[in-house]
């Protein structure tokens, strides 16, 4: 009887050790699944040849397409220019040759969409002339799209973000609807002028509708007709 007492609580001991490191295993995958969307910039052009271009927070093991239109369409039924996978994900630097049929145009808009039906995709634009690096707009307009990331939650109380690349004076509203969706005709829960632009940090209230939910998706969206938008999603528990 000893015996086998000594066999229980070898075997107890054993267990719950691993048992623990296969929780905080899983909470580290929890915490490093990919979120948010895909963003890019222009390196660097070499005139009606190529555009360089350096992703951020690009999705792992995705297949892209690359398209390149004029001034406008956002690159929207493009010119097909290349593809690429996207292997590990997050940073990474692509050379694209110009299509002939855009070559000689002032400016070109340049986008990426994947092929796999994951929806991600990413579009800018550049000017059509050689660069010695990295490219900026005369006159420091603004360039690119907005993204924002989760800062805190309150559980069914608030959740605080931060944005990136946020377009100066323009006005947003602030919707959260059902995961998924990504807050796409979501209830709305606030509004904001993005002032300068940039980098904020914004703290909004969960409506009584998305209270109780696991996630909720949260979506900014321009009321000014600019067509900025910009969407993530969150667990609906107090962090940090």
């Amino acid at each position: 009887m000893k015996y086998l007492s000594t066999i229980i609580l070898i075997f107890v001991l054993l267990v719950l050790p691993f048992g623990n490191f296969v929780a905080r295993a899983e909470g580290a995958a929890a915490e490093q699944a990919y979120s948010g969307y895909p963003t890019f910039g222009i390196v660097s052009v070499v005139k009606d040849s190529s555009v360089t271009i350096k992703t951020n927070n690009l999705p792992p093991n995705d297949s892209f397409q690359v398209r390149m239109g004029k001034m406008g369409t956002k690159g929207i039924n493009g010119t097909i220019a290349d593809s690429f996978s996207s292997g590990s994900g997050g940073t990474k630097t692509y050379t694209f040759n110009i299509p002939a049929g855009l070559q000689g145009l002032k400016q070109i808009a340049i986008r990426f969409d994947s092929t796999t039906g994951s929806g991600y995709f990413a579009y800018n634009w550049f000017y059509n002339s050689s660069t010695g690096g990295g490219t900026s707009t005369p006159g420091g307009g603004y360039t690119g799209y907005p993204t924002f990331k989760i800062v805190a939650v309150v559980r069914n109380s608030s959740v605080t973000i931060k944005t990136n690349n946020l377009p100066p004076n323009d006005t947003f509203k602030v919707l959260m609807n059902k995961m998924g969706t990504k807050g796409v005709n979501g209830v709305q829960v606030d509004t904001f002028n993005s002032g300068e632009g940039g980098t904020k940090t914004l703290t909004f209230n969960i409506p009584g509708e998305m209270q109780g939910k696991r996630q909720i998706a949260i979506r900014i969206q321009s009321t000014t007709g600019s067509g900025y938008f910009a969407y993530n999603w969150f667990y609906n528990n107090t962090y940090p």
